[in-house]
């Protein structure tokens, strides 16, 4: 055999990248299973859009996020905890700042589904309209917000601080240096959510299909929908993996374009200031198309959302979603 023909070993650099990914997949499913673990998987998709977000701007782009353990050479506990203690201070920040910037939409969607509940057990014709009416206000609050609240996520990420996430006027500067891949971007994460959906009906008729059509113990039939909650936890972790990544690679862009505009101004304390500016700003014209197209496309979560509740009706569907709140398929 020649030396041409000979097998290559795998560089053990490849192989410990391989074996970290596996290792980061099987934790952040097991996390995302229960909605108070993946507060941890939401810290460590934070720290992860960080490295990101330097990476595409052409800045170091630091450590990699770990699970539990911290960098190497700091002190005793930070190297043993100090992973663990970053994602949990991320995460809780996170979903604070989430939580807010959420509460317009969820909580009016919340109310509409009391409404309609209501009106149907009081028979209370005459108020029919109510809930439909808050509930398209809500979709109408969704769509505006969801327009800038990844890019806004990726901002509390590199910023490192919490409510970040609120700074409007850079995150409406980002928004506005965003290309048409940004659509690309919501467009898939849209058509991406759709087995998420499904998976919230499934799991809502998973005992009783079980139960009435499967000869088996009730021990397999109770653990069906773990099962289920086990199989969605791997495609939420793996999908905001890839989409939390490509919102930060979008950000980076964006923030390299206003710094070669006139919002340059804005960016001067940024952690990406020292990235290399470059491209263009849209027009204002095509800034607004962009726009409209975006409140469109994310229409189509919002009604994944009010029709995935009529397979499923646990009242906590109208606050949280693996897209905009919580990395939890439940």
């Amino acid at each position: 055999m020649t030396d041409a023909a000979a097998p290559r070993d795998i560089s053990p650099s490849v192989l410990g990248r391989l074996l970290g990914a596996l290792k980061s997949l099987i934790v952040g499913t097991l996390l995302c299973m229960t909605p108070l673990t993946s507060v941890l998987v939401l810290g460590w998709l934070m720290r992860r859009m960080r490295r990101t977000a330097f990476r595409a701007a052409g800045l170091p782009p630091g450590p990699r996020p770990g699970w539990v353990l911290g960098e190497r050479g700091s002190g005793a506990v930070s190297r043993l905890l100090g992973g663990l203690g970053a994602n949990i201070r991320e995460g809780l920040l996170a979903l604070t700042s989430l939580f807010v910037a959420t509460m317009p939409f969820t909580l009016i969607w919340l109310l509409s589904w009391w409404a309609g509940w209501e009106n149907s057990f009081s028979k209370g014709y005459e108020q029919a309209f109510v809930g439909p009416l808050l509930g398209l206000a809500g979709v109408a609050v969704f769509c505006v917000i969801m327009a800038w609240l990844p890019l806004a996520q990726v901002h509390q990420a590199v910023e490192n601080r919490a409510f970040a996430l609120f700074d409007w006027r850079r995150v409406r500067s980002v928004v506005r240096h965003t290309g048409w891949g940004y659509l690309a971007f919501a467009l898939a994460s849209v058509v991406l959510a759709m087995p998420i959906f499904a998976g919230r009906g499934l799991i809502a008729f998973a005992s009783d299909a079980a139960t009435a059509y499967m000869a088996s113990p009730a021990a397999e039939v109770l653990a069906l929908p773990t099962a289920i909650m086990l199989v969605k936890s791997v495609y939420v972790f793996v999908l905001l993996v890839i989409l939390r990544g490509w919102a930060a690679r979008i950000y980076a862009a964006s923030v390299r374009r206003a710094l070669a505009g006139p919002d340059a101004a804005l960016w001067t304390a940024s952690p990406l200031r020292h990235t290399a500016p470059g491209g263009r700003r849209a027009w204002v014209l095509t800034h607004w198309v962009r726009t409209l197209l975006l409140s469109v496309i994310w229409f189509g979560l919002a009604t994944q959302i009010f029709v995935g509740q009529f397979l499923n009706h646990d009242w906590h569907i109208w606050l949280t979603h693996p897209l905009f709140l919580l990395p939890w398929p439940g």
